[in-house]
């Protein structure tokens, strides 16, 4: 009986480690772009906005250190309205003696796949309350339905292709609450050429890519069950 009693502690020391260890959860995240100048040739018809949900796993090991990873399905608005005239045109082209206007007014839908490394900060006075954390690491993204270019005129150019995978580098940090409640900030770079443009429109292709692959900022949350 004494040997069946001390199996029974040996297994639940061992199945609260593992609870500690490896934790599941859903989560999800708002994102937002930073704006561009009022004077660009390229300019917002709306806000640009991003929302992602799906699953995250998270392994912590001792001293703090861990990794997590997760599988989301995202959906970006893209909204830019553009307007060249002869006069601004820096091309030798059939079309240059007529303006050229445009939009790109589209959800972008991707499924991607973040995979962190991360540092929580376990302070044993206010563990169980709150577990500061920073982490960073690469996210790749799987082009589910991509830009739809909508040009007023020249329809037949071949203007404007999302590429069908592409990655970001996140950085963020966060807290944990009550171990089970996790709320961070995350700064997004795109390390990819999202778009492939016709090389005819440099004197827009420039500013639509900085536009495009603009730095995206994040408020996620996850709950850990």
């Amino acid at each position: 009986m004494k040997k069946l009693f001390t199996l029974i502690a040996l297994c639940s020391i061992v199945l609260s480690a593992s609870a500690q260890l490896v934790q599941f959860g859903v989560n999800g995240d708002l994102a937002f772009s930073r704006t561009v100048s009022e004077n660009s040739a390229v300019s917002d018809a709306k806000p640009d906005l991003g929302w992602a949900a799906g699953v995250k796993m998270k392994v912590s090991f001792p001293l703090g250190m861990g990794f997590d990873l997760g599988l989301k399905y995202a959906q970006e608005d893209r909204n830019y309205s553009w307007v060249t005239s002869s006069n601004n045109l820096d091309y030798a082209s059939p079309y240059s003696a007529t303006p050229a206007s445009g939009s790109v007014e589209s959800k972008v839908k991707y499924l991607a796949l973040p995979i962190d490394l991360r540092y929580d900060l376990k302070i044993a006075a206010i563990s169980d309350v709150a577990i500061p954390f920073v982490f960073g690491g690469p996210e790749m993204c799987f082009t589910l339905d991509g830009l739809k270019w909508n040009k007023d005129e020249h329809k037949d150019l071949d203007f404007l292709k999302e590429q069908d995978f592409n990655w970001n580098l996140n950085f963020g940090v966060g807290v944990i609450l009550g171990r089970h409640v996790e709320i961070s900030y995350v700064y997004s770079m795109r390390m990819t050429e999202q778009l492939q443009l016709n090389e005819d429109f440099d004197s827009i292709k420039t500013q639509l890519e900085s536009r495009y692959n603009a730095r995206q900022n994040k408020v996620a949350m996850t709950i850990y069950f």
